[in-house]
């Protein structure tokens, strides 16, 4: 049972951190096609499996009815993250590269007598005006501000990201809700003395736990517009 929380928590709270993995090369194997297996709420959500890995792949697509600047403010406020990622206990940047990359750091809770576990990982945000898009991409990175402690295990983001795009919902009486649509991907590998079967089991809960998450944080009244994300969108014709 501590096993199975511990796979649980670790993709709940791994939501905010996918991550960018190696770009394909021309003769890298193409990757398999996600398959849905399951909805709710409004909320789809897909497994992949992963070549040469027994981890799997979790996507999640959904809409949520807030402007692209304020889930992008969310995503971007990394003290408040606690928050919504669940069994997230602390994280801090570890460098600032620029005003759209940064080196992190997040510790999350796990059931005794497991360690928990820590991430270092890069952030990258970009944008395509065009498509009135914004990403965000994560992948584990190593750094000295950040050494390996025996307290904790020290998890692997292979891949993942949130995208973000202004849309729209058409609702059961035809009118229109305008708001964001979020694409949410994560592999993450635990490591240490979780099982890959169970990290896998709980693929159902991944997606919609998230994403119904994120919906909840957004809704919150003292949710501020990041001036930033809202200076950049709007000298790029977001808004």
């Amino acid at each position: 049972m501590r096993l199975r929380m511990l796979a649980a928590s670790l993709l709940a709270a791994l939501s905010l951190n996918g991550v960018a993995g190696a770009e394909e090369t021309a003769k890298a194997p193409k990757a398999p096609k996600w398959e849905q297996f399951d909805q709710e709420d409004g909320i789809r959500m897909f497994r992949r499996d992963v070549p040469g890995s027994s981890i799997v792949a979790l996507r999640g697509e959904g809409f949520i009815e807030a402007p692209i600047t304020k889930v992008a403010s969310v995503l971007a406020d990394r003290k408040r993250s606690p928050e919504w990622i669940d069994r997230l206990v602390k994280t801090k940047v570890l460098r600032e590269l620029s005003d759209t990359e940064a080196i992190n750091w997040n510790h999350i809770k796990t059931p005794t007598p497991l360690k928990d576990r820590d991430f270092v990982f890069k952030t990258v945000i970009t944008t395509n005006a065009a498509k009135k898009q914004v990403v965000f991409s994560y992948y584990s990175v190593k750094d000295p501000l950040a050494p390996e402690y025996d307290a904790y295990v020290r998890g692997d983001f292979q891949s993942g990201k949130f995208e973000l795009t202004m849309g729209e919902r058409t609702n059961k009486d035809g009118t229109k809700t305008r708001g964001t649509i979020v694409v949410a991907e994560v592999i993450v590998d635990p490591r240490g003395s979780v099982p890959t079967f169970l990290v896998n089991m709980v693929q159902k809960s991944w997606p919609h736990k998230t994403l119904t998450a994120l919906r909840r944080q957004v809704q919150k009244p003292d949710i501020k517009d990041d001036p930033r994300v809202v200076e950049r969108l709007t000298r790029e014709g977001f808004i």
